[in-house]
Formats: structure tokens, C-alpha cells, sequence
């Protein structure tokens, strides 16, 4: 019974995978973007206010998805590219599959706690649900490659662990004060980045001890730091692009990577 439901559920996450979805959220965003520069104001149209979606602005609960974070026209372009960054690292550690679900339980839960508050006469966190949603892909990127470094202004190389870990804090201190909507909404995207992410932290954390090097983990985002490491490797026949370059890879659902040779279900 139990294997029955396992396959189940693993049969309606393939159904919903979306492949490339946040390149498609942040095509979405710079549209927005566009749409904000010939319209100004648009986006109080787009913005996750379940008052007015109780009146019938359905089209709220996905739109909000889609606001950018920052309106800046000098930095919306590197926000969106390194948004675009985060999706398909994520998408090459997780798998479609598991990302797509990840992605929307976020969207689901941050809808939902706006919804609640929203009921009680507590406003909602307009503007910020979208922020506090990427910085969850952000820890889970961070997860996936800790060891992966990013220049910050461009100079100062900074791994992705400690740049995640500060910018949860930052959240977390800015959220201070704000109605309770504003850090509750923070607090759903967080529990869902820990839902999905909490053993992998978990075990980091424990296998890192007293000041222990990470080992590096799959994924071509990793190749600046090591680059004589084979970026793929199956689990099965232990080939790696290094050894058969014309050999294509994929993450099975438990997280193992397989060449199509040998991949489960083929």
C-alpha cells in the first residue's frame, strides 16, 4: 500500500513539473517590468490582496508571482539574471519535478497566510510576498551548493552559504515592527524552504562539525571551485562526462543521478 501511494505521488509531481518554470517567472517579471515603465501604477493591479480577490480579482492569486523585486531599470536587469542563476541550479540539483512542487507549495503557503490574516482584518503583505518566496529558491541554492562563490558589487567574492544565511537575517530584522501579515508571509516561505530542504541542511551542518570543508556537490555551478571534479557521474555504471563526454545525465526523484543508459523506468 505504501509503495502504491509512493508511485502516486510520485506520478501527479512528474504531471506537474514544469521545466524552466522560474525562467518563465522571471521572463514573467520582465514583462512586468515593461509594463511598469509604459504604465506606472500597474502593479497594484497584479498585487496579492485577498480583499479584492474575495470581490472577484481572482487573477491576484498568481499575478503577484510575477512583481518584480526590484523596479530599479539599473538593477532589474542582474536581479532577473540571477534569479534566472537560481532556477537552474536548482532545477539541475532537484529535477523538474521536485522544484515545480517546491515552487508552488511556496506560493500556496504564502497565499494562503495572507488569505488568514487577510480575513482577520490584517491587511496583507503586499510587495513583499515575492521577495520572501525568492529568498527561499536563494537558501535552497545555497543548500544545493554551498561551497559556490558569487562577486558581490561584482568584487568581492562571497560563498552563496554565507550570502544566504545574511540576507534571511536582513529579512528577518527588516520584518520587525511591520504588521504581523508581513512576518508571518516571511515565516511560510521559510517553513516551506524547510520542508524541502531541512534534512539537506540538517546533514550539511552535522557532516561540516568544527570548521569541516563541505564536499563538492553535483551540478556545473560548482565547476568554479572545482574544476578537475567530473560535474556529472551515474550512479550505476560510475561514467562521468569527463570519461564519455557525448553521455547526457539525469536527477532521478531520490536525488541519485543516472546516464539515460541507465536511468530508472527507461
Amino acid at each position: 500500500m505504501a509503495s502504491n501511494k509512493g508511485r502516486i505521488f510520485q506520478n501527479l509531481r512528474d504531471h506537474v513539473a514544469v521545466p524552466g518554470l522560474i525562467r518563465y517567472v522571471a521572463l514573467m517579471n520582465a514583462l512586468v517590468f515593461i509594463l511598469h515603465l509604459l504604465a506606472p501604477g500597474y502593479l497594484s493591479v497584479l498585487e496579492l490582496d485577498p480583499r479584492l480577490i474575495l470581490e472577484g480579482q481572482v487573477w491576484r492569486l498568481v499575478t503577484w508571482i510575477f512583481i518584480p523585486e526590484t523596479l530599479s531599470p539599473l538593477w532589474i536587469f542582474f536581479a532577473l539574471l540571477f534569479l534566472l542563476y537560481l532556477g537552474d541550479g536548482l532545477e539541475e540539483g532537484m529535477g523538474a519535478p521536485r522544484l515545480t512542487m517546491f515552487y508552488l507549495s511556496g506560493v500556496v503557503l504564502c497565499t494562503l497566510v495572507n488569505f488568514l490574516f487577510g480575513l482577520q482584518g490584517g491587511g496583507a503583505a503586499v510587495g513583499r510576498a515575492n521577495t520572501f518566496l525568492n529568498l527561499s529558491l536563494l537558501l535552497g541554492f545555497a543548500t544545493l551548493y554551498p561551497g559556490f562563490k558569487v562577486l558581490v558589487f561584482f568584487i568581492l567574492p562571497v560563498r552563496i552559504a554565507w550570502l544566504a544565511g545574511i540576507s534571511a537575517v536582513l529579512m528577518i530584522l527588516a520584518v520587525l515592527g511591520q504588521p504581523p501579515v508581513v512576518a508571518a508571509t516571511l515565516g511560510a516561505a521559510l517553513l516551506n524552504y524547510l520542508l524541502f530542504f531541512g534534512a539537506d541542511l540538517a546533514g550539511k551542518l552535522g557532516y561540516s562539525g568544527l570548521g569541516q570543508t563541505l564536499p563538492p556537490l553535483r551540478g556545473s555551478l560548482t565547476k568554479a571551485a572545482h574544476a578537475e571534479e567530473p560535474l556529472h557521474r551515474c550512479t550505476v555504471c560510475n561514467r562521468t562526462e569527463l570519461t564519455n563526454p557525448d553521455l547526457d545525465f539525469r536527477v532521478a526523484t531520490g536525488g541519485s543521478e543516472y546516464c539515460l543508459e541507465h536511468l530508472p523506468g527507461r
